[in-house]
C-alpha cells in the first residue's frame, strides 16, 4: 500500500513539474537561509567554549565607551589586580604576537601566542607529546622554551618523533621544543607556536586576562570584588587615571562581542523571517492543488475511499516534496558555510579553530524536522479541508473547482503578511547599505590610490636587532632601497595603516591641562616615518612634516590632525604649541606640534573615528607595516618587494603582503558581509512576495472565471476587469505595507550602531523599499490580469 501511494505521488509530482519545482525550490531556498543562518549563530554564540569548565572563565580588561567588547590592560596592572582577587582559582595573561621559526633554510613567519603557565591548564589542553608551560619556565632568565601545534610539527618537521628536546631558533633566539599541542587546540584563534609570557612589575606591555572563578563564586561576586579591588588600587592604576574603566566578562565574549551577537541574531530572525515567507508560497500553492483536486477528491470518496486514506495519499505527496527541499536546503547551507569561511580566511579574519561552520548532526536533524512540518502543514490542512466538502456539490460543479472558503481567505492573509516581512527584510539590507555608503563617504586622511599602494608586515627579531638603533638603521636602508626602484614613487615603515591598521591608542592634553570629568583625551597614535605623509598622499595643512634633519634633534616631536588641534588649541595655530602623551604619568612625554594634517583614520574603518597623531619612527622604532607607492598596480610589485626585503635581511621575512585597497577590504569585512547576506535574504524575500502575489492573483482569476465572463457578457469593458481584478491586489498590498513599516520601524532602530554608521527610521529607506515592492507587485500581476482581460463569456459560460 506505502509502495503504491509513492508511486502514486510521485506521478502527480511528475505530470505537474512547474508546481513541483516552485514548491521544492521555495522551501528548499527558505530552510536553506534558515539552516546557514542558524549553523552561524550555533557556531557564534550557542555553542560553549570547547574548554574545561567553560562557564567560570572570564576575561578581564578595559571596558570600551560603548560598553562593547574588552581591551587589553597593561602587564603591571594585571600583576596589581590579580594580587588582591580571591575569587580566582586560577589566572593568567597573554599576548598575541608573530613568530618566527627557522629550520635553516630560511625563517617562516606563523601566528604566535605568549603565555603565562597557568592559562594552558586552565582551559584543559594536553600535549600529543611532551609537557606544558611550567611556571620555571615563566620566570624572566629562565632557558627560553616552545610548545609546537601539531599542523607545524608535521608539516615542517614531518611528525619527528625526537622533536621534544630540540633546539629551535624562534625569533632569531634558541630555543627548546617542550612539546606539541594537538591541531584541534588553537587559543587564543589559530595560533600555531606558543611561548612563556614573562611578565615582570613595571612592565608597560599590554596583555589579555583570563581567570577561572572558584565553583562557589558567580560572575557577579567577582566582578564586585574586581572592583573592589581596582578602587583601592585608585590611581596607581594607569588606566584608572586616564579615566577608563575595568571590566569582568565571560570569555566567550573576548571572541564573539556583544555586537556580533545581536547581527547574528538578527540576520537569524531575517532567516526565519523568510521561512516564513516560503511557507506561505508553499501553503499557498498546496491550497490551489488541494482545491484544484476537489473533483478527484470527490470520486476517490465516491468509490469508497476514507478520508483517512485521501489524507494518506496527500501526506506521502508532502513527504516526497519535503525530502527534495530538505536535500535542496542541505546544498545552499553547506555552499553558505563555506562561503562564509572563505571570506573570512581570505580576509585574514579567520575564526578560532574551536569554531566549527558545518553542517552536524543537530543542524540535520533541525531541518529535516522543520520541511517535513512545513510541507504536512501547508498540504494537508487543505487537503482535509476538500475532503470534507459536499460530495454532490463538488460532482455538480464538473471541472470548475471549488470555493476556498476560510483558506481562500488565508491565502490572502498569508500575501499581506509576505508583503509586511518583505518590507522589514528590506529595510535591514538599506540600513546597512546607506551605513556603508557614510562609511566610504567619511574622511581617511590617505590620498593615494589604495591600488598603488602595496603594504607588508616586517617582524625584525629582537635577537639579531636588540635595540631602538639598530631597527632604526635596517629601517632606513629597507626604504632608501625601495626608493631607488624603478616604478616606485615613495615608500614608508609605520606602525599604522591609514583606514586599515591601528598603532595604539593613547591618551594625551595639551600642556597645562587638568584632567577633565571624563578622562584625558583619547587619541590614535602612529608610529611613522619621514615619507609617510608622500607614500599615503596625507595632506599637511599648517606647519611641516618629519624630515630627515630631524633625526638629529633630541626633542619629541609630533605632527597632529585637524581633530586634535580644534580640540586643544580652537581658534589658534597648533603649530608650536605642547602636546602631552600619557598626562597620567608621573613623568609624561612633551611633544612639540609641527605641522597639522586633514582629518585622519589610522584605525580601521569600522572602529571609531578618533582625533590622530603622528610620531617620528627613530624617536621610538616599533615600525613594522611596509607600504610602497608604486606607479602601476601594486599587485605588480609583490615579487621585487620580496627579493629585496629577502636581500637585505633574510632572517626578517615579510608577511601579510597585501594593497591597500584589500587592506581596507578587510577593515570593512564586518560590515560587507552583514550587508551581503542581509542583501540576499531581502532580494529571496522579495522573489518570494512577488511570487505569493502571483500565485494569489491566479488562483482568484481562475476561481472567478464564470464572473468575469458574465461582466464582459454583459459590457464591462477592459478597464472595469482590471479594476475589478486590480482592487483585491491594491488592498493586499496597502494593508502589507502598512504593517510592513509598523514592523520595519522598530526593527530599524534595532539595527542602528554608531560603529557601523546605521541610523534608524531613515526615510531615504523607507521610501525606497515601498515604492521597489509597488513595482515588483506590479509586474507579478501583469499575467494574471491579461488573463483576466482574455476571457470570453462564450468559454467562461460554457456549463452554465
Amino acid at each position: 500500500m506505502i509502495m503504491h501511494d509513492l508511486k502514486d505521488a510521485w506521478r502527480r509530482l511528475y505530470r505537474r513539474p512547474g508546481y513541483t519545482v516552485l514548491s521544492v525550490t521555495v522551501l528548499g531556498i527558505g530552510l536553506g537561509v534558515v539552516l546557514f543562518l542558524f549553523g552561524v549563530v550555533d557556531s557564534m554564540v550557542l555553542r560553549p567554549l570547547p574548554f574545561s569548565h567553560s562557564q567560570r572563565l572570564v576575561a578581564m580588561g578595559y571596558a570600551n565607551q560603548d560598553g562593547v567588547g574588552l581591551n587589553d590592560m597593561s602587564a603591571d596592572e594585571f600583576l596589581a589586580l590579580r594580587s588582591g582577587m580571591h575569587s580566582f582559582e586560577s589566572s593568567g595573561a597573554y599576548d598575541q604576537l608573530r613568530v618566527d621559526i627557522d629550520t635553516g633554510t630560511g625563517a617562516v613567519s606563523h601566528i604566535g601566542t605568549e603565555l603565562t603557565a597557568s592559562v594552558l591548564p586552565m582551559l584543559g589542553v594536553k600535549p600529543l607529546m611532551g609537557r606544558l608551560i611550567a611556571d620555571q619556565d615563566d620566570r624572566p632568565g629562565a632557558p627560553l622554551v616552545v610548545l609546537l601545534g601539531e599542523t607545524v610539527w608535521r608539516n615542517e618537521f614531518h611528525a619527528d618523533p625526537g622533536i621534544v628536546g630540540r633546539k629551535l631558533r624562534i625569533n632569531g633566539e634558541w630555543s627548546t621544543v617542550i612539546g606539541v599541542l594537538p591541531k584541534t587546540f588553537g587559543f587564543p584563534f589559530i595560533s600555531d607556536v606558543w611561548l612563556p609570557e614573562r611578565l615582570q612589575v613595571g612592565e608597560d606591555g599590554d596583555v589579555d586576562a583570563i581567570a577561572l572563578l572558584k565553583p562557589s563564586v558567580s560572575l557577579t561576586q567577582a566582578r564586585d570584588e574586581w572592583q573592589a579591588v581596582a578602587a583601592n588600587l585608585g590611581n596607581a592604576l594607569r588606566g584608572q587615571r586616564a579615566g577608563r574603566h575595568l571590566a569582568m566578562k565571560p570569555l566567550a565574549l573576548r571572541f564573539v562581542d556583544e555586537n556580533i551577537r545581536k547581527y547574528a541574531w538578527l540576520m537569524l530572525a531575517a532567516g526565519v523571517m523568510v521561512l516564513l515567507l516560503a511557507c506561505a508560497n508553499v501553503a499557498n500553492l498546496q491550497l490551489v492543488q488541494a482545491l484544484g483536486r476537489g473533483r478527484e477528491l470527490a470520486l476517490r470518496s465516491a468509490l469508497g475511499a476514507s478520508q483517512g486514506r485521501l489524507l494518506r495519499t496527500q501526506w506521502v505527496e508532502c513527504l516526497l516534496l519535503s525530502i527534495a527541499s530538505f536535500a535542496l536546503a542541505l546544498l545552499i547551507t553547506h555552499a553558505g558555510l563555506g562561503w562564509f569561511v572563505h571570506i573570512l580566511v581570505s580576509n585574514d579574519s579567520a575564526p578560532p579553530l574551536f569554531m566549527h561552520f558545518q553542517i552536524d548532526p543537530r543542524l540535520f536533524v533541525l531541518g529535516a524536522f522543520v520541511a517535513l512540518m512545513t510541507t504536512m502543514l501547508a498540504g494537508l490542512l487543505p487537503a482535509w479541508r476538500v475532503s470534507r466538502s459536499q460530495l454532490q456539490d463538488t460532482l455538480r460543479d464538473g471541472g470548475r473547482g471549488v470555493s476556498g472558503g476560510i483558506f481562500t481567505h488565508a491565502a490572502k492573509v498569508l500575501v499581506v503578511a509576505e508583503i509586511a516581512f518583505t518590507v522589514m527584510l528590506l529595510v535591514g539590507a538599506g540600513t546597512f547599505i546607506h551605513g556603508l555608503e557614510r562609511l566610504l563617504a567619511q574622511p581617511t586622511g590617505s590620498g593615494s590610490d589604495p591600488a598603488h599602494v602595496l603594504t607588508a608586515h616586517l617582524h625584525l627579531p629582537s635577537a639579531t636587532y636588540p635595540d631602538d638603533a639598530a631597527r632604526s638603521r635596517y629601517f632606513q636602508r629597507l626604504v632608501e632601497r625601495l626608493r631607488q626602484e624603478p616604478g616606485v614613487l615613495d615608500a614608508s615603515v609605520a606602525d599604522t595603516i591609514p583606514d586599515a591598521e591601528l598603532g595604539s591608542h593613547e591618551f594625551v592634553a595639551a600642556y597645562g591641562q587638568s584632567r577633565g570629568v571624563g578622562g584625558y583625551q583619547r587619541a590614535q597614535m602612529g608610529i611613522v616615518d619621514e615619507h609617510f605623509a608622500q607614500t599615503y598622499g596625507i595632506k599637511l595643512i599648517a606647519g611641516r612634516f618629519f624630515n630627515a634633519q630631524d633625526r638629529n634633534s633630541s626633542e619629541l616631536l609630533a605632527v597632529i590632525d585637524q581633530r586634535l588641534a580644534h580640540a586643544f588649541w580652537p581658534g589658534r595655530s597648533a603649530v608650536g604649541q605642547q602636546l602631552v602623551l600619557h598626562p597620567e604619568d608621573p613623568r609624561p612625554q612633551i611633544l612639540r606640534v609641527i605641522g597639522v594634517t586633514a582629518p585622519l583614520q589610522l584605525d580601521g574603518t569600522l572602529q571609531v573615528s578618533l582625533p590622530s597623531f603622528m610620531r617620528p619612527l627613530w624617536q621610538q622604532p616599533e615600525g613594522g607595516d611596509l607600504a610602497v607607492h608604486t606607479r602601476e598596480a601594486a599587485s605588480a610589485y609583490v615579487p621585487s618587494l620580496t627579493r629585496i626585503a629577502h636581500e637585505l635581511d633574510p632572517g626578517a621575512p615579510l608577511y601579510g603582503v597585501r594593497t591597500l585597497e584589500q587592506d581596507i577590504t578587510m577593515a570593512r569585512i564586518k560590515l560587507t558581509i552583514i550587508i551581503q547576506i542581509f542583501s540576499a535574504v531581502s532580494l529571496i524575500a522579495l522573489l518570494l512576495a512577488a511570487a505569493g502575489l502571483y500565485g494569489v492573483l491566479s488562483f482568484a482569476v481562475a476561481q472567478r472565471t464564470r464572473e468575469l465572463g458574465i461582466r464582459r457578457a454583459i459590457g464591462a469593458g477592459n478597464l472595469a476587469i482590471a479594476g475589478h481584478v486590480g482592487s483585491q491586489l491594491a488592498f493586499q498590498l496597502g494593508l502589507g505595507l502598512a504593517i510592513g513599516v509598523g514592523l520595519a520601524m522598530p526593527w530599524s532602530a534595532m539595527l542602528a550602531n554608531a560603529q557601523l554608521h546605521t541610523h534608524g527610521y531613515e526615510m531615504q529607506v523607507f521610501l525606497p523599499v515601498l515604492v521597489l515592492i509597488v513595482l515588483v507587485a506590479a509586474v507579478a500581476s501583469l499575467v494574471p490580469l491579461w488573463r483576466a482581460l482574455a476571457v470570453e463569456p462564450v468559454v467562461a459560460l460554457r456549463y452554465e
